[in-house]
């Protein structure tokens, strides 16, 4: 049957399972231990065919361990649950040749289990912006594979193990109940048509799938990125949570996954009880309407939380509400009186008889805030957009040209027929209200994004994009970092 070619090029990480033939994909062999969990998830997948589940999937593959083995496994069920699926890989470019190799890796596993596949290719356009936007570049191009091929799903690979890493990264961070019910299983990803995105290895643990794969003989890829501890999210996993379990509870990642679905089910609930208390929020394009007697009784979580929800329903953007904000309109529904207090997103609260009114206005002309200087290096806190911006290292959300800048540095609000010339587009000029557009940043948050300028015109639109002039270029010297970091600032 041949062997396995082991693909060359700088960190292959090429995981050979130690049988030199290449695996049979005719049959797969299946463990005692293994098969309590394939039998779990093929259930699951007959409940989610017999609700309506599309039969058509994308089958999303890195080359890494998760998503080969959830390959291999839907590859063995697919027959007995109607599955027909192709494969897609997006090449990020992000690792050299090794990312040529996991590509390569890809297609010759589609190919020998005579699958169609798909491979694209993104390389990314911003410093110190790279996961995000990979992600958003990710699902984009998936999204756009399931249309093209009539495909309801798009089946991604993280484990029960990513899932306690999710919950925990969102608790370092700061979450709600919301965030720490974790990943869903099961969310709509795009409509007209609708095509759903599926986690279907979510209870499943990485060490199970690694012997499975074992089992098998299949060899799979690894990320040398996956294990840099500086990284947050890598320290996680390769630090935190074996500690625990060394130390504390071998079980760790399931406790704290248990602890996820109990978030999810009282969320759950919550919602319900939300959807008996629509009565109590009149909605508008423009204003929200809260009727205080109706929900002075509740706990002022559950009151946030109705507010939240008429918020949503009325179409209006949440990028600008803090936690603190949220709780400051529950004070207010439940008593006190405001008149025009200004909330936050272009959003005012009054009092009328019973009523809370948030009325959302849209100012004709953005707000414009005296300039703020800038040392370089240094540091300066923007007191309009909520934070500090910080010049200085040689690492940041953005790396410039130090050489470039034309000092002295100072930071403003945008102003009428400011031009922009954005990296990625070759040193061509757009009016800033277009590069805002093209963004979609809402109109109320475009007055309070700090710009930050030099003699020759604007460096940097925070949080963003940096300008084309002062790119890195294999002729710079010296480079110099950008930051923001963002805090609270809403007063009472």
């Amino acid at each position: 049957m041949g062997s396995v070619v082991v693909l060359q090029g700088a960190g292959s990480g090429l995981h050979s399972i130690g049988r030199g033939d290449r695996p049979s994909h005719d049959t797969e062999e299946i463990m005692p231990e293994a098969r309590s969990w394939i039998d779990r998830l093929a259930q699951r997948m007959a409940r989610w065919r017999a609700r309506g589940l599309s039969g058509d999937w994308v089958v999303a593959v890195s080359g890494g361990g998760d998503s080969v083995g959830m390959l291999r496994v839907l590859h063995h069920l697919a027959p007995t649950c109607g599955l027909t699926f192709s494969i897609a890989h997006l090449d990020h470019g992000s690792r050299g040749e090794a990312s040529q190799a996991d590509a390569a890796f890809v297609v010759e596993l589609a190919e020998s289990l005579d699958c169609p596949f798909d491979l694209g290719q993104w390389r990314p356009t911003r410093a110190g912006h790279f996961a995000a936007d990979a992600r958003r570049a990710r699902y984009d191009w998936l999204i756009e594979v399931a249309r093209r091929r009539g495909a309801g799903v798009v089946a991604v690979g993280q484990t029960r193990d990513d899932q306690a890493e999710t919950i925990l990264h969102r608790i370092v961070r700061g979450t709600g109940l919301r965030g720490l019910a974790g990943m869903p299983r099961r969310r709509r990803l795009a409509d007209d048509p609708p095509i759903d995105l599926i986690r279907p290895m979510l209870d499943v643990s990485r060490d199970e799938i690694r012997a499975y794969l074992a089992t098998n003989g299949q060899p799979f890829r690894d990320d040398a990125t996956n294990a840099d501890i500086t990284r947050t999210r890598a320290r996680i996993r390769h630090v935190l949570l074996p500690m625990l379990a060394r130390d504390d509870n071998p079980d760790v990642a399931a406790a704290i996954v248990r602890l996820g679905g109990l978030a999810r089910s009282s969320e759950k609930a919550h919602e319900a009880q939300l959807r008996a208390l629509n009565w109590a929020a009149s909605v508008d394009l423009d204003r929200v309407e809260i009727d205080r007697e109706a929900t002075r009784a509740l706990p002022a979580f559950l009151r946030s939380e109705m507010i939240r929800s008429a918020w949503r329903r009325a179409g209006w953007p949440e990028q600008g509400m803090s936690a603190r904000r949220w709780r400051r309109l529950a004070r207010l529904a439940r008593g006190g009186e405001a008149s025009g207090v200004a909330i936050g997103g272009g959003v005012s609260a009054t009092t009328e008889g019973r009523s809370l009114v948030l009325r959302r206005t849209e100012p004709d002309r953005p707000t414009e805030f005296d300039p703020i200087p800038l040392e370089c290096p240094g540091e300066a806190v923007i007191p309009w957009a909520g934070g500090r911006i910080v010049v200085g290292s040689e690492s940041g959300d953005e790396v410039i040209d130090r050489d470039r800048l034309v000092p002295p540095l100072i930071v403003r609000s945008p102003r009428p027929g400011d031009r922009f010339e954005p990296l990625g587009m070759g040193g061509r000029s757009q009016p800033l209200a277009d590069f805002f557009r093209g963004r979609n940043v809402p109109r109320d948050r475009r007055a309070l994004t700090p710009i930050l300028c030099d003699q020759l015109g604007i460096v940097w639109v925070v949080g963003h994009r940096i300008a084309d002039r002062v790119r890195l270029t294999e002729a710079t010297r010296e480079r110099i970092g950008l930051g923001w970091n963002g805090f609270e600032r809403i007063p009472g």
